[in-house]
């Protein structure tokens, strides 16, 4: 299994997919600018297109490690391009019945509603909550404990901030940032709109 993206959000990963009882020594890690530090924590860490490709002959599998929206989408072609096959994660704890059929990731203590539509290469953080018939579009990142009430709907590579909350039938644009801990009253429709505070301006 190779999570692509060694910082952070990779080691979260890694954490979950251990807890899920993948072997640590079955998780390799892929990073196109790896740090020195991430060389020193990652015995296993590979770095060129070519080791990329020997690691999906053993295992296509592969998971994203990062939480931008740009970087999750550009990564998310890149390895699929080399014969990678992408597997969300579904923490255990999320509540859509047919998760395991689609393709983004939900991390642990999250609530996903009936009626949902989550696109490819999303990230549902810790303690988020998407409730019924809410849209999320492709490779959006919906922050630990944000909540996107029933209805709602975001565009393709937004970023939800911590704690932040949409209100019921409220739409946004895509590539729309939500600060943390905002509460979005209104719909913005603007591609790039950054938005914050409460009510969220």
């Amino acid at each position: 299994m190779v999570i692509a993206g060694a910082g952070g959000h990779g080691h979260e990963l890694k954490y979950c997919l251990i807890q899920e009882g993948i072997a640590d020594s079955e998780i390799i890690f892929f990073d196109e600018h790896p740090s020195n530090k991430n060389l020193e924590e990652h015995p296993i860490l590979i770095c060129g297109e070519e080791q990329l490709k020997e690691a999906f002959q053993k295992d296509p599998r592969f998971m994203l490690g990062v939480g931008n929206p740009i970087h999750r989408e550009k990564l998310y072609h890149l390895l699929t391009n080399l014969g990678g096959i992408y597997t969300g994660l579904h923490g255990s704890s999320s509540l859509k019945e047919d998760i395991h059929q689609f393709q983004f990731d939900v991390f642990p203590f999250s609530f996903i509603g009936p009626l949902t539509r989550i696109g490819t290469g999303v990230l549902i953080n810790t303690r988020a909550s998407v409730h019924h018939e809410s849209t999320v579009g492709e490779f959006s990142e919906i922050g630990p404990g944000a909540m996107l009430l029933g209805a709602s709907k975001i565009g393709k590579k937004c970023r939800i901030g911590a704690g932040a909350v949409i209100l019921p039938g409220v739409e946004l644009g895509d590539e729309v940032i939500v600060g943390a801990g905002a509460v979005v009253t209104k719909s913005f429709f603007g591609k790039g709109m950054v938005i914050k505070g409460i009510p969220a301006k």
